[in-house]
């Protein structure tokens, strides 16, 4: 762990930066699928996969990153991951073969990847004792405001520019990114203080608090993106909005989760357990999914309770990211511990939607999601309160648990 004095805060802001723009390569490929679709002539099921092979390939790899993340180092980790993202743009702007494109999908999820299995690593690394949960804190916004930065951009972008354009943007700010990180990230251990990649895998699977961490995370994602995904479609067929009003409805929804990544900051740097702050928000989460699923309630007062839902939500990933550190068999390598729990975050995006398309096609009704979207309320509550028990027993008295932590 770093004995820093005073935080790094430019290394801070272009690790954060950094999680964003990986981030922002989930968030522009579904406004950009018609046009893709018209270009290509995909199918529905291949353009499904060219948006959704992002997760699958995250899924299934990601303690294995962090594992070698940890192995490799934090900087070439995440430099690697900026410059992935980079060719992947530039491949895709360049080819005409729909099979290369889904390849390039796969390159930027790895790059995602490496991204955010190193910059919490690095803040660390570069964070005053005083100054981390703030730091890692802030670093939990870097999913829902890359998602945002995304769909904003695509909002402007893709009439003017076409898909192509939006890549080049994306890839130019990855490549300007890395070329500021080769200048300003630190060197830290080379791979031979790092360890064996096996090692720090088997150690990281060993502890009780990386399965819960990873566990709550998943809980909260099948949540979270099952509203974001089908949202503007519940909105256009049952609400017979337009395509335009309900995209809007939307990014207001999910930029309502930032307020809530940062509350849960805020009561990280008030000393709270992160587990007690993720069984609030799963308490929260759950009691306001129920209001917007039940049609005794008025349109305003559904859509109210959509945004208490999503800023509530945010508190979690804050909780979780965090205090990941207090977990890792080791404080220096926390990398395999953040694949693992964004292992569990995609297995959330990649089977959530599905999940919830299976619910309403079985029972007829978006209604019929509520019991669904309480139950995965109530395993994100048991596990986040399990976790806080650990946390009790397990780290307190560690050198990384924040003095006066009790609540």
């Amino acid at each position: 762990m770093s004995d820093e004095v005073n935080t790094r805060w430019p290394v801070v802001a272009l690790a954060i930066a950094s999680g964003m723009i990986a981030a922002a390569a989930m968030g522009k490929v579904p406004p950009a699928v018609g046009l893709l679709r018209q270009e290509y002539s995909l199918s529905l099921i291949y353009a499904g996969w060219i948006v959704s092979i992002f997760s699958a390939l995250i899924m299934v790899t990601g303690v294995g990153f962090g594992a070698l993340a940890d192995r490799y180092g934090l900087r070439t980790t995440l430099l690697a991951g900026l410059w992935a993202q980079v060719g992947a743009g530039l491949v895709a702007v360049l080819t005409s073969s729909p099979l290369i494109l889904l390849g390039t999908r796969l390159i930027e999820g790895a790059g995602f990847l490496a991204v955010g299995v190193a910059a919490p690593g690095l803040i660390i690394a570069v964070s005053a004792p005083r100054d981390r949960n703030w730091s890692l804190g802030l670093w939990s916004v870097y999913v829902p405001v890359g998602i945002s930065l995304a769909m904003v951009s695509a909002m402007l972008a893709l009439d003017v520019l076409g898909w192509r354009g939006l890549w080049m943007i994306f890839a130019a700010l990855a490549a300007m990114l890395a070329l500021i990180g080769h200048w300003l990230l630190p060197h830290g251990p080379g791979p031979a203080a790092q360890g064996a990649a096996t090692g720090n895998l088997l150690a990281v699977l060993q502890r009780p608090g990386s399965w819960l961490l990873a566990g709550s995370f998943t809980a909260y994602t099948l949540m979270w993106i099952s509203i974001m995904a089908w949202l503007p479609t519940y909105l256009t067929d049952q609400r017979e909005m337009t395509v335009a009003g309900a995209s809007l409805l939307t990014a207001v929804t999910v930029a309502a989760n930032v307020p809530g990544n940062l509350l849960g900051t805020w009561l990280l740097h008030r000393r709270w357990h992160g587990g007690t702050i993720a069984a609030l928000s799963a308490v929260i989460m759950g009691f306001s999914i129920f209001v917007v699923f039940d049609g005794r309630f008025s349109d305003g007062v559904r859509y109210g309770s959509c945004l208490i839902f999503s800023c509530a939500g945010g508190m979690l990933p804050a909780a979780i990211l965090g205090t990941s550190r207090l977990h890792a068999p080791d404080p220096q390598r926390i990398s395999t511990i953040n694949g693992l729990i964004i292992q569990g975050s995609h297995l959330g995006l990649f089977t959530g939607p599905l999940l919830v398309a299976m619910v309403v096609t079985a029972q007829g009704s978006w209604e019929s999601v509520q019991l669904y979207m309480v139950g995965c309320a109530l395993i994100a509550l048991v596990l986040s309160w399990w976790l806080r028990q650990v946390e009790s027993r397990q780290v307190q008295g560690s050198p990384l648990m924040p003095k006066g932590t009790g609540r």
